[in-house]
């Protein structure tokens, strides 16, 4: 992050009004390839208002015309208009001057009040706000139609169109097209090569180009230069260095070139998450975001000094978690560096535990839960101090196939070192090589439709002379009829003891 350097993460807010604008005489200077600059909407989509009234001379009414144009852009890219047939006026706004927060559209005679450019068919006025990652949100965006030019609806040729004299004037829908990539946040683009409604110049073109598509694809493909690592529950250390992708990057686009690694992370069910960020010579920064790069928190340095935390309630679904640092020194150190990332959660009941696998390959209509209790199961957390006493729970919903066939029963905590063990008859751990034909059972039964499991009960690890473990535990089952055969869960059952 490279917005100051101290540890204060608030960040000014300003308003920007940005107008961009289309007409038969407008030029600017060529670009190259598609036109961005990291101004977009947060979450990829906006409600557009598209009740322009009246018709065009070939009867086609003008707010289907607009429609249309949103919808190929809907058809074609990763944004997505929400259209209503509603009218707005596009030049609303509060007796502050503010924005009303809604995305109109109509014919005027100036640009809310100030006049159209020489030769401007219309302009798309977009306000935005500052982005605490380099960029700009877009909060609202209106489109205005100069109503002293002549337009019509028609494909092919811009002279295509013709009215009692021979010409009907511009095409509506493809200048429409073009505002809208404007609307989304897409500039001009000029070069000769690269054909695109995005022109400066209304031309022949009257559909998306691929210019236009490929423009609005890596302005909101999630982060598509930046590779993406799925988050563990647990702890795990990595590194921020040179090579390793750009906040600028991810944002396609903005002014943040600080190093960041991306996370991937995706609850079942809800959960509060917690997660913390320690480096030994760098600022650490965590920023939590949802699948379409909407920030929903940041932390710099609330696990003290220069570390960082987040605890954030969540709904069920796909999460980016993205570990990043400031660009300017700061009294903790470099921009780049190793780090660990320790990533848990509280919740209130077993979490369902995603994934499934076997030893022999097959298939089981299985569900796999578990979790760490300190309060007997009235919530489930996967981080505890060392002096706490906690238990481990698991439940296995059987296959109604296996459901009343002689079994078995099979825990294991995998430790951080690579070993195994396995909980035996007695209820101990005890180490397991992978060499061994035989895996120890913990229990062999008929099994039913719900098997719970005791894994640990009223365990305090300084007891055992432990102050600080990581440990993955598995649960499976197995039938009989099919000797060497497991069915277990991917998604370990976590548990970190800290001190």
């Amino acid at each position: 992050m490279n917005r100051n350097s101290s540890h204060s993460r608030c960040h000014d807010v300003r308003r920007h009004a940005v107008l961009l604008a289309t007409g038969l005489l407008l030029t600017l200077a060529p670009a190259v390839a598609f036109n961005i600059n990291g101004t977009k909407w947060p979450d990829a989509r906006a409600l557009l208002f598209t009740g322009m009234p009246g018709t065009s001379s070939s009867g086609v009414a003008w707010r289907d015309a607009l429609a249309q144009a949103a919808q190929d852009w809907n058809d074609n890219t990763p944004f997505e208009f929400l259209i209503s047939s509603d009218f707005r006026n596009p030049c609303a706004r509060d007796a502050f001057g503010r924005t009303d927060g809604q995305n109109g559209a109509d014919f005027t005679n100036s640009v809310c009040g100030f006049a159209f450019g020489n030769g401007t068919l219309a302009v798309a006025t977009v306000f935005t706000l500052d982005n605490t990652l380099g960029t700009r949100d877009i909060v609202e965006a209106d489109v205005v139609f100069n109503r002293n030019r002549s337009f019509d609806v028609f494909d092919g040729p811009l002279n295509a169109g013709s009215t009692g004299n021979g010409f009907s004037g511009v095409d509506f829908r493809r200048v429409a097209l073009h505002e809208l990539g404007h609307v989304m946040g897409l500039g001009h683009e000029d070069a000769e090569q690269r054909p695109a409604i995005m022109a400066s110049l209304v031309g022949d073109l009257f559909r998306l180009q691929q210019d236009d598509i490929d423009g609005a694809a890596a302005l909101y493909n999630a982060g598509a230069a930046c590779p993406f690592q799925p988050a563990r529950f647990g702890v795990f250390s990595a590194e921020l260095a040179n090579g390793d992708c750009l906040i600028n990057q991810f944002m396609s686009g903005g002014t943040d070139d600080s190093l960041v690694d991306v996370y991937r992370l995706s609850l079942t069910e809800p959960a509060r998450l917690l997660v913390e960020m320690r480096s030994p010579g760098m600022d650490s920064a965590l920023v939590l975001m949802n699948q379409n790069r909407v920030i929903i928190a940041i932390d710099n340095d609330s696990a003290g000094g220069c570390d960082a935390l987040l605890e954030q309630p969540l709904q069920a679904g796909n999460y980016l978690l993205l570990a990043n640092t400031f660009v300017e020194p700061t009294p903790c150190g470099d921009n780049q560096g190793d780090y660990e990332l320790t990533v848990g959660f509280d919740n209130s009941g077993l979490r369902t535990l995603s994934g499934q696998a076997s030893f022999q390959g097959g298939q089981a209509a299985a569900i796999f839960a578990g979790g760490v209790t300190v309060d007997g199961g009235v919530s489930y957390t996967s981080q505890v101090r060392s002096d706490q006493a906690f238990d481990v729970d698991a439940l296995i919903v059987i296959d109604p196939v296996h459901q009343g066939k002689p079994g078995f029963l099979v825990v294991a905590a995998l430790l951080e070192d690579g070993s195994i063990l396995v909980q035996d008859t007695h209820g101990e751990f005890v180490v397991y090589n992978p060499q061994q034909l035989l895996l120890p059972i913990a229990r062999s039964k008929v099994l039913g439709d719900r098997e719970e499991i005791v894994v640990l009960r009223d365990t305090v690890a300084r007891d055992l002379g432990i102050e600080e473990i990581v440990v993955d535990f598995l649960v499976g089952y197995g039938v009989d009829e099919q000797p060497g055969e497991l069915f277990f869960h991917e998604e370990p059952i976590n548990l970190v003891v800290r001190p």
